[in-house]
């Protein structure tokens, strides 16, 4: 399968991507799936700049990210999404995840602390859960040498 990893962070590229998962998971191309409305609002120039050159950046609507992934089985592929709902809107059109890192997930209002880079409100909670119903293993960690902590186990203790 293309997708070598897939994770959840609201500030999509950055340091800890550069350097700690793209080297470890020897990928192609990032991939960012998005809503139209939030593709809008990237500013795809500087994420762009924050992707070292040998990396390929590749942002799509949500909707013709199952289409891309099957154009280019060969292709290793990081997909990297900005919230939850990306997550669930992925799944509703036919990305096929195994699992998903929830990597940062930075404090909002009602949110709840489940690690020291992830904080869940309600509607989180709610999301994690239907991934988890549907057998996609959901773990949390910062970079690859940190402790992982499943996060499906945690929603199921609470």
């Amino acid at each position: 399968m293309p997708i070598v990893f897939a994770r959840v962070d609201d500030r999509l590229i950055h340091g800890q991507i550069v350097q700690a998962w793209l080297p470890q998971l020897n990928v192609d191309e990032v991939v960012i799936p998005c809503t139209k409305t939030n593709r809008e609002h990237l500013n795809s120039g500087l994420l762009r700049l924050s992707l070292p050159y040998e990396y390929e950046l590749t942002i799509l609507e949500v909707e013709k990210v199952a289409g891309y992934i099957a154009k280019f089985p060969q292709k290793r592929l990081f997909l990297l999404l900005s919230c939850l709902q990306d997550v669930a809107d992925a799944i509703t059109n036919a990305v096929p995840l195994r699992s998903v890192n929830i990597g940062g997930m930075h404090f909002k209002e009602g949110a709840q602390k489940l690690a020291d880079h992830v904080f869940l409100d309600t509607q989180d909670r709610r999301l994690l859960k239907l991934v988890r119903d549907l057998g996609i293993a959901i773990e949390t960690r910062a970079v690859p040498n940190d402790t992982s902590l499943s996060v499906s186990e945690v929603l199921h203790e609470r």
